[in-house]
């Protein structure tokens, strides 16, 4: 075999390597963004972190604890935080379409519990915003299920 073939194989081969990987990536169907809104959510961020400071300055910080056992997250409120209102969304990074949200539900105790024996394992992002007497308060926590 002469050089100019040994020249056209290595060009029809890296040819056919780059078709192969355009049809591999256009088979990718189940692409999510972050968020619909992603660029609105931006622009109120600085809410997020007025949120974060106020959660800073309790007395003791929220405790995020999984239980393997039984299945279920625990989240640990500092007491005063009794009596708030607020959401609890779990977040799924890899697949938007398994992400929900929990009503906030310590208005006599300092903790809840959220069973996710039903969950995919990996990756997840707990978000809690809560609101006590006027003033807003957020902590995020990456938990692996």
């Amino acid at each position: 075999m002469n050089w100019g073939k040994k020249i056209a194989i290595v060009y029809l081969s890296f040819v056919g390597f780059m078709g192969f990987l355009v049809w591999k990536c256009l088979q990718q169907d189940d692409i999510h963004l972050v968020s619909q809104d992603y660029y609105q959510k931006e622009l109120a961020y600085q809410d997020n972190i007025d949120k974060m400071n106020n959660t800073n300055q309790l007395s003791s910080e929220l405790k995020f604890n999984y239980q393997t056992d039984k299945q279920v997250v625990n989240l640990d409120f500092p007491k005063e935080s009794i009596g708030s209102t607020g959401e609890i969304n779990f977040y799924r990074p890899s697949d938007a379409r398994k992400d929900f949200a929990v009503k906030l539900n310590i208005a006599s105790v300092e903790n809840q519990s959220i069973p996710v024996s039903k969950l995919d394992r990996g990756l997840w992002v707990v978000k809690v915003t809560w609101n006590k007497d006027g003033k807003g308060y957020y902590k995020e926590e990456k938990m692996t299920l």
